[in-house]
């Protein structure tokens, strides 16, 4: 288990959990993560408990958590969740994944207006649009 919980981390290089292989649980709760580099997570296939709640993540590739087969819980609320086609993936996936997310009904849009407090899992992948 790797706590980094509360450090102010505003960025995760890709290479920066590197050597983590065997990691299971990991936790980057209440930093202020923008966004996470799409194959931050590639080398740890163990990985089962992942924290990301508490950042200022606007949109995550859902296809990063598409490589971890052991994973079993995902936090993800209290974030900034921008609700426009740069989220599709994502949403994909949460409605793919067998894993438990953190309250799901947490997880709510900030923007555009038209979606503010929408929960992510009732978004249709299709309808979300991005302004030319």
């Amino acid at each position: 288990m790797l706590v980094l919980d509360n450090n102010l981390l505003s960025t995760l290089s890709q290479s920066a959990l590197d050597g983590l292989t065997n990691l299971q649980e990991l936790y980057l709760r209440n930093n202020e993560l923008e966004q996470l580099p799409s194959g931050v997570f590639s080398n740890m296939p163990n990985l089962s408990q992942l924290g990301l709640s508490g950042n200022r993540l606007k949109t995550v590739d859902g296809n990063m958590f598409s490589h971890m087969p052991e994973l079993k819980k995902l936090y993800l609320h209290n974030n900034p969740w921008q609700c426009d086609c740069n989220i599709i993936s994502l949403v994909r996936w949460m409605g793919q994944t067998k894993a438990t997310m953190s309250p799901r009904d947490a997880l709510k849009c900030v923007s555009p207006p038209q979606l503010k407090n929408k929960s992510l899992s009732s978004l249709q992948p299709g309808k979300l649009q991005c302004n030319a």
